[in-house]
């Protein structure tokens, strides 16, 4: 670190700017009394040589710190002083000898060196005070703009640093929230699964109760009725009377066997959905009116339970919505094993689909009930999925199963089963 004493001492020398004239003539005059007073002071030991030493230090001095007009004004002043006082004759500006006149025109030739010398050299040292300042003033303001892009860029990080950091809670909590909602979405789907098979064995339930009780009684009054025939053949009211109550109890076996069967086909426990599929689709082309085509593969081996009723199900609900929607006259199922899937496809020529009604199916997750949505997730729980494509020529639905490890089977037993099933069916359209 510079010394504040040293400091002080080099600024004499430092130039004096040219706006500060009051000061460099006042300093010029100063140096040049103190140069006369100094040669007065040596005097002694001068005597009558060296007359000008003095003024040439204070001539060099002004030269390089106030300018080269004060110099000449302290060259002049300092040269008559001198020669006043110290010159022979003294106390007087007379010229006696001529090596007098080379002592002053010497002194004057010098002073002139001096002058130039100094002032090229004060010239020199204010440009380059100029530089020095020009340059120190721009490293104070780098400094200073590098002192404000420090703190600004310390201040970007900490903005930076807490919004990273909400973002991060905030992304934590979104995680959060979307892990308890998919927790929520699996387990309303098993709660959807769950509700439609205990649905699926209602149905079961209450299809064996209307065939097994109020069958059996509408059969044991049909024989009833049909004892009372030949008890009195002669009266014909009653024989009237009694063939009216057998056809009621027909229609009424005949609507008690349909609704059995459609709650819960026997065939589909029985046999399998091959032939359930192709005995619902026969049944549904009599009470519809549409014409359906059943193309079911020869001889696929049953898969699992679920599978089958799963199956069925879709192919239920698609048969009831091209029924109720779609107004088709012509439709088609097919039923047949690739590789490791079960495929179902169930197609129409009907009006079609909504492009917003086919998205909200699409995008709907399993809800409960036997629509499409719940087929869906019935579906999905086996691990396989439905798709539904629909314009303005008709809509197909697929649905595809893994059944891993199913094989061909002779479908001669099958067939010989569903002949049986048939006719012991006769009264189920």
């Amino acid at each position: 670190m510079t010394n504040p004493a040293l400091t002080r001492v080099l600024a004499i020398v430092f130039p004096l700017p040219r706006q500060r004239e009051i000061e460099r003539f006042t300093v010029a005059l100063a140096t040049a009394v103190v140069a006369v007073l100094l040669r007065g002071v040596l005097d002694p030991a001068l005597g009558h040589v060296a007359f000008y030493v003095t003024l040439y230090m204070a001539v060099a001095f002004n030269a390089v710190v106030c300018g080269a007009a004060p110099a000449a004004l302290s060259s002049l002043v300092g040269f008559l002083g001198i020669f006043y006082w110290f010159v022979d004759p003294r106390h007087s500006l007379l010229v006696v000898r001529p090596s007098e006149i080379h002592g002053v025109v010497g002194c004057l030739l010098v002073c002139l060196v001096l002058i130039t010398l100094g002032a090229t050299n004060r010239r020199k040292r204010l440009e380059l005070d100029q530089t020095v300042l020009a340059l120190t003033s721009e490293g104070a303001q780098r400094q200073c703009v590098e002192q404000e892009l420090r703190q600004a860029r310390d201040e970007l990080e900490h903005r930076v640093e807490e919004r990273t950091t909400a973002l991060s809670q905030a992304l934590r909590r979104l995680e959060s929230e979307a892990e308890m909602r998919t927790q929520r979405e699996e387990q309303l789907r098993h709660l959807s699964v769950r509700l439609m098979t205990m649905q699926d064995e209602e149905r079961r339930r209450i299809a064996r109760e209307l065939h097994d009780s109020a069958g059996q009684t509408l059969a044991a009054i049909k024989m009833a009725v049909a004892s009372l025939e030949f008890s009195d053949p002669r009266n014909v009211l009653l024989l009237r009377q009694l063939e009216s109550v057998n056809a009621l109890v027909d229609d009424a076996l005949r609507e008690i066997r349909t609704t059995s069967y459609l709650l819960h086909p026997p065939l589909l426990d029985e046999v399998g959905i091959a032939s359930a599929a192709r005995w619902f689709v026969e049944g549904f082309a009599k009470r519809s009116g549409i014409e359906v085509t059943c193309d079911v593969a020869q001889g696929i081996e049953r898969p699992s339970r679920d599978c089958e009723l799963v199956l069925f199900r879709v192919l239920q609900e698609s048969l009831t919505n091209v029924h109720r929607h779609a107004g088709a006259s012509i439709a088609s199922v097919r039923l047949w094993l690739d590789t490791d899937h079960l495929n179902l496809e169930v197609a129409d020529n009907g009006s079609g689909i909504s492009k917003e009604h086919l998205t909200h199916l699409n995008c709907t997750a399993g809800t409960t009930g036997v629509g499409i949505a719940g087929m869906r997730a019935r579906v999905h729980e086996l691990r396989g999925c439905l798709e539904i494509a629909s314009d303005t020529t008709g809509t197909i639905v697929m649905a595809k199963v893994p059944v891993p490890q199913l094989v061909m089977s002779n479908g001669c037993e099958l067939s010989s089963v569903l002949s049986n099933a048939r006719r012991g069916e006769t009264g189920v359209d």
